[in-house]
């Protein structure tokens, strides 16, 4: 099959992948975060600070590193979540000083 048609027909299934809702519903669980549902503005500043992968790409991203890192005979760990009561402390902190 010609490239071109290849590739067409891989934009019409993302094309029908974006039609279904669900698959558009925000997949991190970090419900408190000021920008959960908010892709745009979640993956700029993810991407702007470089400090680490938004958690719906975790997944995605954590397969593949671990594929690697089995070939290289290494370990792979998980770090530490931020604690939800942390975004509990920033509305806290915002609702004082708007006050």
């Amino acid at each position: 099959m010609d490239a071109k048609e290849q590739y067409y027909e891989k934009i019409q299934e993302i094309r029908k992948v974006l039609e279904n809702p669900e698959n558009l519903k925000c997949s991190c669980p970090k419900t408190k975060c000021e920008w959960h549902s908010d892709c745009k503005k979640c993956i700029a500043q993810h991407r702007y600070f470089e400090k680490h992968i938004p958690n719906c790409l975790q997944l995605v991203f954590n397969k593949k590193i671990k594929e690697m890192v089995r070939i290289f005979e290494m370990d792979a760990f998980e770090k530490e979540k931020t604690p939800a009561e942390y975004w509990d402390f920033v509305r806290e902190k915002d609702k004082k000083i708007s006050e």
